[in-house]
């Protein structure tokens, strides 16, 4: 029963069917701000109910006139006022109604209901729209005629065979006579059905229905209504829930019930104007933003669901455009707002006039309600403006939420996890670190005028007090009349007693509204926890599936937001056990691999975050998990489809029985062989034991497992089946795919420690996620187990010798080496689809010639005499090399050039390095080891990837670009590590996009971190005067710790350099690797650094040249609607996306060898698969003539290499590893546990 209105994401997108019937058949025709948290353990108690939770901020000029009444007057009072403006996907207004348009339209569409269709009150209307104003004017004129009108999700034309059975059910069961429609949606619906012709199976339209497009009604029409005078107890319209399906459900809503709600609105003045692009067809949509504006004079500004997923910033535009006093949506509508209005529109902003940004109808997060208020707070968004509520359909609309006059920020509790599941009750985090055991809760707010609501025990039915955790009780006078020909599951959902000697109190007397929402009361505000029906309880513990959905969501990039369903089955042994159900963003079910990694994935985060295990993930293929008609996961229908094996899968991973063993099915041994005695976990060993002796064990106990432990009573079958079963285990499978979860992980540390004779914390099989890590992690057989979580830990024992004794040839023969030949593999799949290896050409004269788009000459100082010049001169001083170790002493000319360094970036200190790699690799190496952290960005360079891995230190990644997750993390770690570094980049190479430089100079003050910036491609091409980052986003370069950068970018030459503070650059002289012993920069290369830099001081115009080139090859590649994925419009990269690897080699090609441009290809596996795309560095030394050639050029490459590519196809898939540094990106993740990955991945 939760609210009806857009209650995930997918709510919209089922909204954009009907929206795209209309655009394509009109068309043919025409500082972040935190939350303040209750955490404090003194607040830990359970408070009696001091008083029944009733609401009672109502206004005394509340309306007591029926909805239509309201309507008639206004038309009289104030005719000529705007109630609706529609604007069309570009913003501009294309529909404008007044009150006496709006009455107008209504007696007309009555008229026709009453005289043509022979409509008597009572009777009921399908309103079938797609986006628009037509359903308002529909929708009032079944009020002026006494019809019940049934708001609906049209049926797309398109998917007929989907969408009209559960129309047809719906009308069967109303009983509705006519559709109202517009012109629009009726020419696309009939021509659906002439297609439909040839189709003997396809669904009809129910027959014997009136169908009337009101759009082409007549005005004069109006004259011929007749009035219905409509009473508080008849029935204004139904609400159908969500799960409308086999069993449709109607509400029925009363025009009492309208007018008792109304109340709760009552905050709402005819100044006011409320903005929305929520679905009609939905309560919030309906009542909030058809009725409401109409009831107290004030204006709505709307747009389609369509148009907000194109561009979610245009909502908060049109509020700042209108100066919109109200917005609502869920949670998910905030957070896509914040995350898709860039800074740039943020400045244009104005949120000042904002009195409530209403919240509901899903989990509300905090970390949504934060990120929009950091985004849009330098627009005057305050965010005591947010208004948290609650409500369901059988309420009309609205349960709970804050009194407008009482301006604060949402309430916000963490809460203890497993007090809340296990206990059902709520006890208060402690204050201080957080705890892998809190969890946030967001309140929803108090009872709204004239509501009252109670929290009772669901089985008991007994009243419970505060800080008990319970099902919602809802008593108030727009609690609807009940479901439609549902008597029984009326009265015993709208009609429940509270049974309990308070009952007798007058305060609980009388029917209560179950609202099968399980939730607590906190000093008389409502917090809502979950689902009473979709519960997941497993062995004892209540569970959200709403939580778990989430972790799931966050597993995997492939993972489609709001289209997961957890729920429980029972199994044979008659427990509970969890099921996931996925689906997947794309169709990859020749990629079984891929499907396997997802789903451990998937099963590794339910555990870390959760501590339970997935009996069973199910990937299920693109549009095919089941939905209810506004986008609500249909759990229920999920599970049972999951039952009968009817679910559209592509891959089914099973942690029960044999499915831990390499997801393959245990093979019949040619001869049974004896099973040994159970692992002895009973008899603690006399010597420490080996890594042979610990990982046979561990085999035969997940053998055990894997046969079903002690499930059988047949023990000798079952000591067959384990032995046969140990042949197949893997140990580099992640527990999480054992079918292990927190119980079992506990029992089993138990078990291993009796057999070590030591103590193994549970904690260390989240730590060491594979068998194969745990048995070579360091100190495990003598106690003294690492902490560490390099994720070094695990190379799995094996032999490499051969059965004739010798060793292996793969140890030993380079050709042999299975890397070696799988590189060769790749290399001749290439080949054998008629492409050439696109990597380490010969630059023949030829081949420089073209236009090469492949160096990094962004200030074109390669190529400058003075820059040559010096080079040489310095050769002639100083030799061609150094031929000793810079800590013996340098050259002037490198003393010059750290001066010059400093002087340049504005720096205190500079060191040089013979690379930029050698820079990245020793400097954090040398920064952090053992006990420290290094929280990366998973795109950051191999470089840094390598640095993190050779330092010992704990190594956490957040996705790209993404400082919340970051902040999530450090916030959840940071107590438990000495130091902390965090790495980024200044323009990421991969993908020409830079960093939000503030924000993470902001996160690393908050939390005590160092901040490394690799400014490897941003010196020199970023800022005003190519200083950098720190210039662009105009901050101090003491804000930023470490500074990177390298010679062969923008300065022409070779080397690297770290710019840092005094005391940390005198460190690495002495203390690092990388430079202590490795040979000095050599002075041809010093020399011709330090001209480039004294040239780059003298002309800062090569930077702005550079940054405007930039630019114009960006726009063009945009108006060519080439794909340029998350560029950044003036850096020095630009990306354009082609791809699969075989598209994107032949353009790389086709481009060199029909049109001498020389641009080199990034394939899997350096990118994934699919996204694999052409990088362009841009030169000072380019024309704009040459790079709209290229553009041109490259467009009618792309239209040929679409076509060339059909034909090969067929040929074996090809992986193609670059062997150019720049192109191996980091997975830093890969260097941590794979709980640790999950974390990453968020």
């Amino acid at each position: 029963m939760e609210m009806q209105f857009a209650e995930a994401a997918s709510v919209v997108v089922l909204s954009v069917a009907a929206a795209i019937v209309g655009t394509t058949v009109v068309m043919s025709s025409r500082k972040k701000r935190k939350h303040k948290i209750e955490d404090e353990e003194d607040e830990n108690v359970e408070r009696p109910a001091k008083r029944l939770f009733k609401g009672s901020f109502a206004r005394e000029d509340a309306p007591d006139e029926t909805i239509v009444d309201l309507l008639k007057r206004r038309a009289m009072e104030t005719p000529d006022k705007v109630v609706y403006i529609f604007l069309d996907d570009q913003g501009h207004e294309s529909v404008v109604i007044t009150f006496e348009e709006l009455d107008r339209a209504a007696r007309k569409v009555a008229a026709t209901l009453q005289t043509d269709a022979g409509l008597s009150k009572g009777d009921r209307v399908m309103l079938c729209y797609p986006p628009g104003l037509d359903f308002a004017m529909g929708f009032w004129g079944c009020l002026y005629a006494g019809a019940i009108g049934i708001p609906t999700y049209p049926p797309y034309p398109g998917t007929l065979a989907k969408d009209l059975p559960k129309f047809n059910r719906m009308v069967a069961d109303s009983g509705a006579r006519v559709i109202l429609t517009n012109r629009t949606y009726h020419l696309a619906t009939q021509l659906a059905t002439a297609k439909s012709y040839f189709s003997s199976d396809a669904p009809t339209w129910p027959k014997d229905i009136q169908w009337y497009s009101t759009d082409a009604i007549s005005s004069s029409t109006a004259s011929r209504f007749t009035d219905v005078s409509v009473g508080v107890d008849d029935v204004a319209f139904f609400q159908y829930s969500s799960g409308s399906t086999s069993e449709p459900k109607a509400v029925m809503i009363s025009h009492g019930n309208i007018q008792a709600q109304l109340k709760t609105w009552a905050s709402i003045e005819e100044t006011d104007t409320l903005i929305s692009w929520l679905p009609s067809y939905h309560d919030m949509g309906l009542v909030g933003f058809i009725l409401t504006p109409c009831a107290f004079g004030a204006r709505c500004v709307s747009m389609s669901p369509l148009a907000f997923i194109k561009d979610p910033a245009m909502w908060i535009r049109i509020a700042s455009k209108y100066k919109g006093t109200h917005l609502c949506a869920p949670n998910f509508g905030y957070a896509l707002a914040a995350r898709k209005t860039s800074k740039a529109q943020v400045a244009k902003l104005d949120l000042s006039h904002l009195k409530q940004a209403i919240c509901a109808a899903e989990p509300i997060r905090v970390e949504s309600l934060e990120a929009f208020t950091e985004t849009f707070a330098p627009a005057g968004f305050d965010p005591k403006t947010f208004n948290c509520g609650y409500g369901l359909a059988e309420v009309t609309l609205v349960v709970t939420g804050q009194d407008p006059k009482v301006r604060k920020e949402p309430s916000v509790l963490n809460v203890k996890k497993s007090v809340l599941e296990k206990q059902k009750r709520v006890v208060l985090a402690p204050k201080g670190h957080p705890s892998p055991d809190a969890t946030t809760l967001v309140g929803c707010g108090h009872a709204m005028p004239t509501f009252k609501v109670i929290v009772v025990d669901p089985e008991s039915f007994k009243p419970l007090g505060e800080n008990q955790v319970g099902e919602v009780w809802i008593q108030g006078p727009s609690v609807a009349k009940g479901y439609w020909k549902r008597e029984e599951y009326t009265a015993e959902m709208f009609h429940a007693k509270v049974k309990s000697p308070k009952a007798a109190h007058q305060s609980y007397k009388g029917n209560w509204l179950r609202s099968g929402d399980m939730g607590f009361l906190r000093h008389d505000e409502v917090f809502i926890t979950g689902r009473l029906k979709d519960l997941i309880i497993i062995r004892g513990r209540n569970v959200c599936p709403q939580d778990v959905e989430h972790s799931v969501e966050l597993a995997h990039d492939q993972v489609r937001p709001g289209c997961v369903a957890a729920f429980s089955i029972e199994t044979a042994q008659q427990e509970e056990a969890l099921v996931v159900v996925v689906e997947l963003r794309a169709d990859l079910r020749k990629d079984q691999d891929q499907l396997g990694a997802i789903a451990r994935k998937i099963a590794t985060s339910v555990l870390s975050e959760h501590q339970l295990r997935c009996a069973a993930i199910v990937l299920l293929k693109p549009r095919t998990i089941p939905k209810t008609t506004s986008g609500k996961i249909q759990r229920s229908a999920a599970k049972n489809q999951y039952n009968s094996g009817s679910l559209a899968a592509q891959y089914i991973h099973r942690a029960d029985s044999k499915a831990a063993v390499q997801a393959v099915q245990i093979e019949e041994a040619p001869e049974e062989i004896e099973s040994d005695e159970k692992p002895q976990a009973t008899i603690p060993p006399t010597d420490v034991r080996t890594e042979v002796e610990i990982e046979a064990w561990l085999v035969a106990r997940l053998a055990q497992e894997a046969v079903g432990g002690g499930e059988t009573s047949d023990e000798v079958n079952q000591d067959k089946e384990s032995t046969k079963a140990s042949d197949k285990i893997d140990l580099n499978t992640p527990w999480a795919c054992f079918g292990m979860d927190s119980v079992a992980i506990v029992s089993l540390s138990a078990e291993l420690g009796e057999f070590l004779g030591v103590v193994v914390p549970p904690a260390v099989f989240f730590q060491y996620d594979t068998p194969a890590k745990l048995i070579a992690a360091p100190g495990l057989a003598t106690g003294e187990l690492s902490d560490s979580q390099t994720g070094e830990a695990g190379v799995q024992a094996m032999s490499y010798v051969g059965e004739d004794g010798e060793m292996l040839p793969e140890c030993y023969d380079v050709l042999s080496f299975p890397e070696i030949k799988h590189l060769q593999g790749q290399m001749d799949e290439l080949t054998a689809a008629g492409l050439k290896v696109p990597y380490l050409d010969v630059l023949t004269t030829e081949k420089r010639k073209q236009l090469n788009y492949n160096t990094y000459n962004y200030l074109g100082y390669a190529s400058h005499p003075e820059v040559a010049a010096a080079s040489k001169a310095a050769i002639d001083t100083y030799g061609t090399g150094m031929s000793s170790s810079p800590i013996v002493g340098q050259t002037i000319v490198n003393t010059d050039v750290e001066k010059t360094l400093c002087s340049h970036f504005n720096a205190e200190a500079a060191v040089l390095f013979v690379g930029g790699w050698v820079a990245n690799v020793t400097t954090i190496d040398s920064l952090v080891g053992k006990g420290d952290l290094i929280l990366c960005d998973v795109l950051n360079h191999n470089s840094c990837v390598t640095g993190q891995r050779l330092s010992g230190a704990s190594i956490l990644s957040f996705p790209h670009n993404d400082v919340a997750t970051a902040d999530r993390i450090l916030r959840s770690v940071r107590h438990k590590y000495r130091r902390v570094l965090l790495v980024i980049e200044g323009v990421y190479s991969m993908d020409g996009d830079i960093p939000d430089l503030p924000a993470f100079v902001a996160l690393k003050n908050a939390h005590k971190c160092l901040l490394f910036l690799d400014e490897a491609h941003s010196f020199g091409t970023m800022g005003a005067t190519g200083k950098g980052m720190c210039e662009h986003f105009n901050i101090a370069t003491s804000d930023v710790d470490v500074r990177m950068g390298t010679m062969s970018k923008a300065m022409g030459s070779v080397g690297g350099f770290i710019l840092a503070s005094h005391a940390l650059i005198q460190y690495l002289k002495y203390c690092a690797g990388g430079f202590v012993y490795s040979v000095g920069l050599g002075p041809a290369n010093a020399g011709a650094t330090l001209k480039s830099l004294q040239l780059m001081a003298q002309e800062p115009e090569r930077s702005t040249r550079l940054q405007e080139l930039s630019a114009f090859f960006f726009d063009a590649c945009v108006k060519a609607k080439l794909d340029v994925g998350t560029n950044v419009r003036g850096t020095c990269v630009v990306v354009v996306y082609v791809g699969s690897t075989v598209e994107t080699v032949l353009a790389s090609m086709m481009l060199s060898d029909n049109h001498g441009i020389n641009v080199k290809p990034i394939v899997h596996p350096a990118v994934e698969e699919g996204k694999c795309r052409l990088r362009f560095f841009i030169s000072y030394l380019k024309t704009e003539e040459e790079l709209q050639r290229t553009v041109d050029v490259l467009v009618q490459t792309l239209v040929d290499v679409r076509a060339r590519a059909a034909a090969l196809e067929a040929a074996p898939a090809v992986e193609v590893i670059p062997n150019e540094d720049e192109l191996v990106k980091g997975a830093a993740a890969d260097a941590a546990p794979a709980v640790v990955e999950t974390v990453s991945s968020l």
